[in-house]
């Protein structure tokens, strides 16, 4: 094949590998512009560092954003973990959702148990507390724990965000290099083409 033709082809191959370029980076702004939006709408904002707990305190992430909006992926994720993360662990002496849920379930047991044996004493209503006390805290880890499982998810595609954002600057230099290398074909090939007799 002559120089002209590989040139074409390299043209051809540019065009194509920018588009994809193009594509990818709709979709990593897409991707970037909908996470935003959607942190926006909650209007979460970073608890102020004097409202912090020690431990939170020594977080970075939680000590830069304080008092800030929580509109990005990685503020998602440092919410996510430091923020909740930490307060979980107060609700129930650390336990998660699944770990208080059952010993709400359990405290729920002993309450029918008492309730028909003996339904208006002492123990039996110091029980029913008991037992509206941890589906309180088995809840209260359920809203937490859901919620953190989202933002982390939020977190998760702001990252695939970013490597659909570096895998469009890929595309982008690749074509730009097959462009450069089509016209150097190009050149090379009227420079050495041998004169007609």
């Amino acid at each position: 094949m002559k120089k002209p033709g590989i040139a074409i082809g390299a043209w051809v191959l540019a065009v194509l590998v920018l588009v994809l370029g193009l594509v990818l980076k709709n979709q990593s702004d897409f991707s970037r512009n909908y996470l935003h939006e959607q942190l926006a709408e909650h209007g979460i904002t970073f608890t102020p560092v004097a409202n912090l707990l020690p431990a939170q305190q020594q977080v970075p992430c939680l000590v830069a954003n304080a008092g800030k909006p929580l509109t990005t992926g990685k503020q998602a994720e440092c919410y996510a973990k430091y923020q909740i993360g930490i307060d979980l662990t107060l609700i129930d002496g650390g336990k998660t959702y699944f770990q208080s849920h059952y010993n709400g379930y359990l405290a729920r047991a002993k309450v029918d148990a008492a309730v028909k044996a003996n339904p208006n004493d002492a123990a039996t209503l110091a029980l029913v507390k008991d037992a509206s006390d941890a589906t309180r805290k088995a809840d209260d880890l359920l809203a937490g724990e859901a919620t953190r499982g989202l933002l982390l998810t939020g977190y998760g595609f702001s990252v695939i965000s970013d490597r659909l954002a570096q895998a469009a600057f890929a595309c982008f230099i690749g074509a730009g290099l097959l462009l450069l290398a089509g016209i150097l074909m190009l050149v090379t090939s009227k420079r050495t083409r041998p004169a007609s007799s």
